[in-house]
């Protein structure tokens, strides 16, 4: 059995919850598992420590998450896109 943190997980599941609801998704659905994995070690790395009774976690994950997709968008050909219908 894989040993996953419980934060990792969560957070996985809310950047997924976030990218499906936006209007660009890879060509490739693959990609989305790779880029929301990769993403959420980030994200997980980056807070490690914060005091989510202290910080917004929902506002920061939100933020987190349009950085992340804005800077994918503007990076990635349009050949590799497909529209979220």
């Amino acid at each position: 059995m894989l040993n996953i943190p419980y934060d990792l997980c969560e957070v996985v599941s809310d950047l997924t919850a976030q990218f499906v609801t936006q209007s660009q998704l890879p060509a490739n659905s693959r990609d989305v598992c790779m880029l929301v994995i990769a993403w959420a070690e980030e994200f997980s790395s980056r807070h490690q420590g914060t005091d989510w009774n202290e910080v917004e976690y929902l506002e920061t994950i939100d933020a987190f998450f349009s950085e992340k997709y804005r800077a994918w968008i503007d990076s990635v050909p349009a050949r590799d896109l497909r529209p979220n219908d």
